[in-house]
């Protein structure tokens, strides 16, 4: 069984001008659905509705375009197989978005959970309406200080442009089927609706049917994806530069040098020296803060949390930051079971 934890994959850090710099940091968190998840072994099976066959197979790239780390982490019925099966039963697509049906197919094909489902909306609608202007409408010439000419506006006017809002929706209901007891594990509601408007006025085209919905359909890929499958997430944490509370003169330079080093992309020496600064200012706040984001971005929760805790008894009143990163480990911490399901699964 592999050993996994919320790991840093990568880290920024981004400079502010008038603020501390904010580390930028991407971690793994668990599915939405822990059932969904469970199921490595899958098929999927035409959707109903418009373009349903072709939309299924987009989810099955979905799926098989999964990794965690270098791992695929679904394994995928050969789509051949599955549809000279269909065939030989000869299933309409609407057979197949019942339950039972798809147990059945799911057994036959030796899958552990089947997808299917209904596109329920797919339509572009295009809608007239008209926007507010102003122009001037009479100038009066006038003269600067040195007696040269300029037109300057007297009277304005209002009028209205033409104007074409195109609106595409598209919305899905997948589900997935648990093969073995022909239950339904996942079901979920997706959709969005995408609006674009263009004026007579303007000098940008309005997009194209196909390029809209294909922009609210990639959205409801995305969130199915996350429904599935553990996903990362990228957490922006700033820094605390503030000297406040640090007597010593070596503490508030090594800190200050770790904020130079934490700018130039450097974390790693940043918390070296937060480390020694911690030696001489244990009580620090801004130090024990900043050490709770090194320990959180390496990975290493229990510290990080032990670390804010640190610096949130330091506080005689909250602080946001302190509040957020306590709140956010936290929550990694309560993660950290069902992720390790779903990742040895």
């Amino acid at each position: 069984m592999r050993t996994v934890r919320l790991f840093l994959l990568s880290f920024v850090v981004l400079a502010a001008s008038c603020a501390p710099p904010a580390v930028k940091t991407t971690m793994l968190v668990p599915a939405r659905h822990h059932e969904a998840s469970r199921l490595r072994e899958v098929a999927v099976l035409p959707f109903d509705g418009k373009g349903g066959q072709e939309f299924a197979a987009e989810i099955e790239g979905t799926i098989a375009s999964i990794n965690i780390g270098d791992k695929q982490y679904f394994n995928l019925v050969d789509r051949v197989r599955l549809e000279k099966l269909i065939s030989e039963m000869k299933l309409s697509q609407s057979a197949l978005v019942d339950s039972n049906t798809a147990a059945r197919v799911g057994r036959l094909v030796g899958a552990k959970g089947i997808y299917t489902g209904i596109i329920t909306a797919s339509d572009v609608s295009d809608s007239a309406y008209r926007e507010e202007r102003t122009r001037c409408a009479q100038t009066v010439t006038k003269h600067d200080k040195k007696g040269r000419a300029y037109e300057e506006c007297a009277k304005y006017e209002k009028y209205a442009v033409p104007c074409t809002k195109r609106t595409a929706v598209f919305a899905f209901t997948p589900k997935l089927v648990e093969v073995e007891t022909g239950m339904v594990v996942y079901s979920s509601n997706i959709g969005k609706s995408i609006e674009r408007s263009v004026c007579s006025d303007s000098q940008k085209p309005l997009p194209g049917e196909r390029e809209l919905t294909e922009q609210a359909k990639q959205y409801g890929k995305e969130i199915f994806r996350t429904d599935i499958a553990p996903y990362y997430v990228t957490v922006e944490i700033e820094l605390m530069d503030s000297d406040d509370g640090i007597i010593s003169d070596t503490a508030k330079a090594k800190l200050a040098q770790g904020i130079d080093f934490a700018k130039n992309s450097r974390l790693d020496r940043a918390c070296e020296l937060w480390g020694e600064a911690r030696i001489l200012a244990p009580d620090a706040l801004s130090v024990l803060y900043n050490l709770g984001i090194c320990s959180e971005v390496t990975g290493e929760l229990e510290q990080a949390l032990d670390l804010y805790k640190k610096a949130d008894r330091m506080l005689i009143k909250p602080d946001d930051k302190v509040n957020a990163a306590l709140a956010r480990v936290q929550k990694r911490m309560q993660e950290q079971k069902k992720l390790k399901e779903q990742i040895s699964n």
